[in-house]
């Protein structure tokens, strides 16, 4: 939203679709959906299919940037995989 503000274009800040205000797309031809990457894909599409209902009926995906990015677990979770082995083996604790 920070970048397209920037450039002058119209954005908003949505958690669902229900946050979209109709007013907003009055006059718009061109809908631009940015989500990150802990938005669940569900409520992207819920985005996508309310605005096909509005008759915006193409759909293009695209990619600006590569996602290349890892998140490592916690070395809690780390710990207790590792550890997981000796449980199933039979091992007491």
């Amino acid at each position: 939203m920070e970048v397209s503000q920037k450039i002058g274009t119209q954005s908003y800040l949505i958690d669902k679709a229900d946050d979209i205000q109709p007013v907003w797309l009055e006059g718009v031809e061109t809908v631009a959906i940015t989500a990150g990457a802990s938005a669940p894909e569900i409520l992207v599409q819920e985005v996508i299919a309310y605005l096909q209902s509005k008759g915006y009926g193409s759909v293009e995906e695209v990619e600006v940037m590569p996602e290349n990015v890892r998140f490592g677990l916690p070395e809690e979770i780390v710990s207790a995989i590792a550890s997981a082995p000796a449980l199933a083996s039979g091992a007491s604790l």
